[in-house]
């Protein structure tokens, strides 16, 4: 039973009987030690032998601090169950159905049942409850104890939420300790900073380092709850994927995700700071920009089930190679909880390296992909362009509606269904509705130009990878009386290898049925040039020069996919396009 509930939070009240029961006390203390978070040791039936006798010798072999000797029985229980958390799992072993105790000569009525029926359980609120838990973990850390009720951290003044503490921290661009009126106007409760501040002084709290408290809150908010952690890695696709899982698991019960694309030494600790004891489900998104960083993050995440979703040359100026990324994004292995699992993409060229890594930590593995070989598998390549999809899902076929664009994120997402064991019928027409998030692949209807077309904004970021992928998807759209156009925009922090990786974009354009592409940047002069002639469109310079172009050439029911780096500036020019600026 414990070894089925091994990742959840288990309190164990057990005993061991008397005389002939000697030889399993060893056992099983070794296995409540391993599986449980508290453990209560009772008396079972001790007949012939002394109960205390019996109570320590299975407490010598419990290593366990979180551990309880209690001879009464029904005194155990019934501190078993007010000690309990939200969410926390009580199992009483021992007796089961018994209705006696026996000690020598003595036999006493008692049962399991009626003490747990018959025992007061205070319901309280999950409000009253994260206040408690948010007092308790500041009081661990930090010497004032005199803050009041509080609703988790906050860095960005812009989006601070009633009853936040408001840190200070100092980025590349802005000090935080600049924005303390506006955090209060937004209804920060308190500022916690490490600077002098003159004004507010009733509302500030001191700190030796915000950054360090911001560590610190997220590590014991980690240790305080019950929730299912999941940690997303990879060079394309993590946060399309982490709002995919995470309006899929609302499905099933209450579910925190990390914000936008919080997924840095700050984004981490601050979206873990901010889980509430409530949450059922907690999805996070780990980044990187060189080795390290990742290892770092997911020791904060400690993620019962970690997914990988593929390998790609972001950020690859601080790499040798591919393989630098593949070790850089396998550190999330590191810190995947006992009894963990790893979802692989079975596609991916480094899978056979990640699997093998996996092995060696002993995590279990589970694959996803279009390979038959994968775990989970289309039945038939071809379903993608259909709108219900044909699902191997080991022995299982799940045929779902199916509109969504990304099919690794749709298979990868039931890959995590099942490792929950999770009802995966429950989700069959979830894809038909669900719509990517703002600049990574959502479909807008525009009117402009007095003509209707669609766009597809891809435009949040881009790395050759991500682009691959969107052009990809791209194909997957029927040309029946329409025509299809690229904005691209250079795709940065590829040091050395910039010049190669634009050049192989356009053998991947080449092959695509893209009708003409059009080019904002530098970089992406040499993509240009080495594109078919049919399919070169303009350079732009200004955006202007994109309306200009646009008006001439597109017409209704056309596709335009923008596809490139933030510091582009395609982003805010895909912005104004859906919002009819």
């Amino acid at each position: 039973v414990l070894r089925k509930h091994q990742n959840d939070n288990i309190s164990l009240v057990f005993g061991c009987g008397g005389d002939r029961d000697y030889k399993k006390r060893p056992l099983m203390a070794k296995i409540a030690s391993d599986y449980c978070k508290k453990i209560y040791v009772t008396d079972d039936n001790p007949r012939n032998e002394k109960p205390e006798k019996i109570r320590n010798e299975i407490l010598e072999k419990i290593s366990n601090k979180n551990c309880f000797n209690i001879g009464n029985r029904a005194k155990a229980i019934k501190t078993a169950i007010q000690n309990a958390d939200p969410n926390e799992i009580i199992l009483v072993a021992g007796k089961g159905h018994e209705t006696e105790q026996i000690y020598k000569n003595k036999t006493f009525k008692i049962s399991d049942k009626k003490i747990i029926n018959n025992s007061k359980i205070k319901k309280i609120s999950n409000k009253s409850k994260n206040f408690d838990q948010n007092k308790n973990i500041f009081k661990e850390i930090h010497s004032n104890i005199g803050v009041k009720n509080f609703h988790g951290l906050a860095i960005d003044s812009r989006v601070v939420k009633k009853d936040n503490l408001f840190l200070t921290i100092r980025g590349k661009n802005n000090d935080g300790a600049s924005f303390i009126s506006q955090a209060l106007k937004r209804g920060a409760k308190s500022i916690l900073s490490s600077k002098k501040i003159k004004r507010n002084k009733n509302k500030i709290i001191k700190v030796n380092n915000e950054i360090k408290f911001l560590n610190n809150f997220a590590s014991k908010k980690r240790d305080n709850t019950n929730a299912k952690i999941i940690a997303i890695t990879g060079s394309a696709g993590k946060t399309s994927l982490k709002n995919l899982l995470k309006y899929l698991l609302k499905s099933f019960g209450k579910t925190f995700s990390s914000p936008k694309s919080y997924n840095n030494h700050f984004g981490v600790p601050l979206s873990l700071s901010n889980l509430s004891i409530d949450h059922e489900y907690g999805v996070f998104e780990v980044g990187m920009s060189k080795a390290g960083e990742i290892n770092k993050l997911s020791k904060l995440i400690r993620p019962h089930i970690a997914i990988i979703t593929n390998i790609g040359e972001a950020h690859i100026e601080n790499f040798k190679n591919l393989k630098g990324i593949a070790d850089a994004k396998s550190e999330i292995m590191n810190n995947i909880e006992k009894g963990g699992v790893i979802i692989l993409n079975r596609d991916d060229k480094f899978f056979k390296y990640l699997e093998k890594k996996a092995k060696v930590k002993k995590i279990k593995i589970v694959s996803f992909g279009l390979s038959k070989k994968a775990d989970i598998h289309p039945i038939r390549n071809n379903t993608i362009n259909k709108k219900n999809l044909l699902i191997r899902i080991n022995h299982e076929i799940l045929k779902i509606n199916f509109k969504y664009a990304n099919i690794y994120n749709v298979l990868s997402s039931i890959a995590l269904l099942k490792v929950l064991k999770l009802n995966t019928k429950k989700i069959i027409k979830f894809f038909k509705n669900f719509e990517p998030s703002d600049g990574r692949g959502r479909v807008h209807k525009i009117k402009r130009y007095n003509r209707h077309f669609k766009l597809i904004d891809e435009s949040y970021n881009a790395n050759p990878l991500s682009v691959k992928t969107a052009i990809n998807n791209f194909k997957s759209i029927k040309k029946i009386n329409l025509k299809k156009y690229l904005l691209l925009g250079d795709m940065l922090e590829l040091g050395k290898k910039s010049e190669k990786l634009h050049y192989d974009l356009s053998k991947v354009i080449n092959n695509s049925d893209i009708d003409k592409v059009f080019i904002k940047g530098n970089k992406t002069l040499l993509t240009y040039k080495n594109l078919n002639k049919e399919k070169r469109g303009n350079i732009f310079q200004h955006e202007e020069d994109v309306d200009f172009t646009l008006n001439n050439i597109i017409a209704n029911n056309d596709y335009l996919m923008i596809k490139g780096s933030n510091a582009t500036g395609l982003n805010n020019f895909s912005k104004k396009l859906i919002k009819g600026s």
